[in-house]
């Protein structure tokens, strides 16, 4: 039987030091263990998310406009020099055509510098109904990631910065195959998506046959 003056008492001074070290310890293994996925609990900040800190903040508020999906009349070799530095000027080139348009309500909320939360509202034309998905925007264990949990799939990109308004947002998955890499370019009231996907079949040796482009504007009542 313990006596009440053990040093493994609870109520003596080392223990609890060593109880609250322990406490510390499972609370931080916790936070480690956050899947990439989770799109409710915000992930353990760490020394190298610091430089993401407010990456994401110029996106908080409401966006409104619509997302283009177009497909490539003809590909040819693939060129990373031109898949990896996008122009506005590559979507308005003749050889592409309108497939899809979506109409996009998108709302951002950072709830800390790492982490934002995302809701999307798609209304797809060749559909005729909205589709709903929430996600967030977040920094995990130095990288920036964007997860989206869609109806019927969970969509994950992980992300680089270009200067100080664009976020490079880029996936590679295989079984099935999903090569997506979009340039997003935020400002005061604009917000500029240009991106390629290649999908199931699709040759990595040639051009993309998917191609998107999309202007948001910031909401007014945002301004």
């Amino acid at each position: 039987m313990f006596e009440t003056n053990s040093i493994f008492s609870i109520s003596s001074p080392i223990a609890k030091i060593l109880f609250l070290g322990l406490l510390a310890a499972m609370h931080w293994q916790c936070n480690r263990m956050v899947p990439i996925d989770d799109i409710e609990r915000a992930p353990q900040v760490t020394e190298a998310d610091q430089a993401y800190a407010d990456v994401y903040k110029s996106l908080d508020g409401h966006w409104k406009g619509q997302f283009f999906v177009f497909e490539a009349q003809e590909q040819g070799e693939r060129d990373d020099a031109v898949l990896y530095n996008l122009k506005r000027e590559m979507i308005q080139q003749d050889r592409l055509d309108i497939v899809n348009t979506v109409v996009v309500d998108q709302f951002y909320e950072s709830e800390s510098p790492f982490f934002q939360k995302v809701k999307i509202m798609d209304f797809y034309d060749d559909k005729g109904e909205t589709e709903v998905s929430l996600g967030v925007n977040k920094v995990q264990d130095g990288k920036m990631w964007c997860v989206v949990r869609k109806p019927n799939e969970t969509v994950i990109h992980e992300g680089s910065t270009e200067g100080e308004n664009t976020i490079i947002w880029q996936r590679t998955e295989q079984n099935p195959q999903r090569v997506e890499y979009f340039k997003e370019t935020v400002r005061a009231t604009t917000y500029e998506i240009i991106g390629w996907g290649y999908y199931e079949g699709d040759d990595l040796s040639k051009m993309p046959k998917t191609w998107f482009y999309a202007q948001y504007q910031r909401a007014p009542d945002d301004e």
